[in-house]
């Protein structure tokens, strides 16, 4: 049986849930799927043991989780042996005021941060969770979308579940071919 690590680094929970989504659709492939936080002690642990890893990490300020970029930049050599994808979440790729071109960059970013370049790639939208943010997060997060267009008031999901369900139909079947 083939087994798969999905290794994600959320800040507020949507990374984590499509984390287990992209689990979940993996198991029903009959792929010995494992879901693992990133900022685990055991992260990266037995990273060799695995025929394909899938790392998902949101966006935060500009950027993804720290602990994420350098474990990624740690390992890569062993990543370029494995089938690999990676997806990043941000309300860029989706959301109030989506910005395509700003969630590629951040996707090159990542490529460009860590020296890894993974066989597929896919950028997704988070999700606004309001009745879970500081008094202080709220208003600095409607500061920055009055400029761009203000949502709704409330928590709103932003993240395309179909583009998710593709995103891993395509790993599966990638994972069926010999590696590069």
């Amino acid at each position: 049986m083939l087994r798969v690590l999905v290794l994600y680094a959320s800040e507020d929970g949507q990374t984590r849930k499509i984390a287990t989504r992209v689990a979940e659709l993996l198991a029903k492939k009959r792929i010995d799927a494992h879901l693992r936080d990133a900022s685990s002690s055991r992260a990266a642990a037995h990273l060799a043991s695995f025929d394909g890893i899938v790392i998902g990490a949101s966006v935060h300020y500009g950027h993804h989780r720290r602990e994420l970029r350098n474990l990624v930049a740690e390992h890569s050599a062993l990543l370029h042996t494995r089938h690999t994808a990676f997806f990043s979440v941000s309300l860029s790729a989706g959301g109030p005021t989506p910005d395509r071109d700003g969630a590629k960059r951040y996707l090159e970013e990542f490529i460009e941060d860590t020296g890894w370049l993974p066989d597929q790639s896919a950028a997704f939208a988070g999700a606004i969770r309001h009745s879970r943010y500081s008094l202080v997060r709220t208003i600095m997060l409607r500061l920055s979308l009055l400029t761009k267009g203000m949502p709704e008031a409330g928590d709103h999901e932003y993240t395309d579940w179909h583009a998710v369900t593709a995103f891993v139909e395509t790993f599966a079947r990638r994972l069926d071919t010999p590696k590069r």
